[in-house]
């Protein structure tokens, strides 16, 4: 299927689909006329790939977690699990942050008496 079938039933924007073969995160063939042709199997893939940037899940890890599909060899796996440790930690910082960001806007909301209570 040409790139605006995969796009159309993805949801995932040609220029993301251009980026990711780009990236080499998925793949095409190409035609006489210079037109990519891409397989089924990329619909899902893009989607996914779109997912995990979406979380913000940095190059590596997507391309970890796809080498994880199929019959991925052990060392796959193995290399996924230390990067989603470092995201995970990652994740739990930032988190943090945010809390203790909301916790001084609260405080400050509270002292001026904002009709905008804490949720």
């Amino acid at each position: 299927m040409r790139i605006g079938e995969v796009s159309a039933r993805s949801g995932v924007s040609a220029r993301s689909l251009r980026y990711y073969e780009q990236l080499g995160l998925i793949g095409s063939e190409r035609e006489p006329n210079g037109y990519r042709r891409y397989d089924d199997s990329v619909v899902d893939r893009a989607i996914v790939i779109q997912m995990l940037f979406g979380m913000d899940f940095p190059r590596e890890v997507v391309t970890s977690v796809l080498a994880c599909t199929g019959d991925a060899p052990a060392a796959a796996h193995d290399a996924l699990v230390v990067q989603l440790a470092r995201v995970r930690d990652d994740l739990s910082e930032r988190i943090r942050t945010l809390t203790a960001t909301r916790e001084r806007v609260d405080d400050f909301l509270a002292t001026r008496g904002d009709a905008a209570a804490p949720t």
